[in-house]
């Protein structure tokens, strides 16, 4: 890492800066992940009770408010069930917890997640929450298929499929203008768990959806709750 510069430091050449700079971002990614191994000691061993807290979420929420309190120490918890689930060969694909968000559906299905992580890790060495978001499109489209193939009854198809292309069409929402897939059954008759290219999860409304032919998506007739789902339909 550098250091401040003085008078009588010499100028930057690139291969230090570039050098400096790699240092820092491994740095940052380390301690991310040693964060991870401590917090989840807390909880392991309840030492939060030695300062009075009758629970980990009530510490969270005191003692780490300013680094996102209870949801952030979740959400880094979860990252490590994931690369926990993967073998030695495919962890090292992941390389920060902020990766994990797509695969986190995925824990209750090592062989779909392996296979997701195997096909992200196949087209770049590293790749990002996007790349793994696209590869768990990939694979739920092929068990969608498969199920469809496999499928005698008659039973109408409710109108909104997974991996639906859609568009925040709402002017007044923050992701106004921004695609992303539905991937996950919808939680209740009037909204969709829509994934972003970042990675990102948001129940949105239907009103502020449209699909690939600027239509207003609809919605499956009955309120479903499909196991591999529950978790994170309670963290929405």
């Amino acid at each position: 890492m550098l250091t401040q510069k003085s008078e009588q430091t010499p100028p930057l050449d690139y291969s230090s800066l570039n050098s400096s700079i790699l240092d820092t971002l491994a740095a940052i990614d380390r301690f991310e992940w040693q964060a991870i191994e401590e917090l989840q000691m807390m909880p392991d061993n309840r030492y939060f009770k030695d300062a009075g807290y009758t629970s980990f979420e009530s510490y969270c929420e005191k003692e780490l408010t300013r680094y996102g309190g209870y949801r952030r120490v979740r959400d880094l918890l979860a990252a490590s069930k994931v690369v926990d689930t993967l073998p030695q060969s495919l962890r090292e694909k992941i390389t920060k917890p902020s990766q994990t968000r797509p695969l986190l559906r995925l824990v209750k299905t090592p062989d779909k997640l392996q296979e997701v992580v195997a096909i992200a890790a196949k087209e770049k060495p590293f790749p990002t929450a996007a790349d793994f978001a696209k590869a768990v499109q990939k694979v739920v489209l092929k068990c969608t298929s498969d199920t469809n193939k496999t499928n005698t009854t008659t039973q109408e198809k409710p109108k909104t499929q997974l991996c639906q292309s859609v568009k925040i069409s709402s002017q007044s929402h923050p992701r106004y203008g921004e695609s992303g897939v539905i991937e996950a059954d919808a939680p209740n008759t009037s909204q969709q768990i829509v994934t972003f290219s970042d990675g990102e999860r948001l129940l949105v409304n239907n009103r502020d959806l449209t699909d690939e032919n600027d239509t207003i998506v609809s919605f499956s007739t009955e309120r479903r709750y499909p196991q591999e789902y529950a978790e994170v339909i309670a963290e929405l």
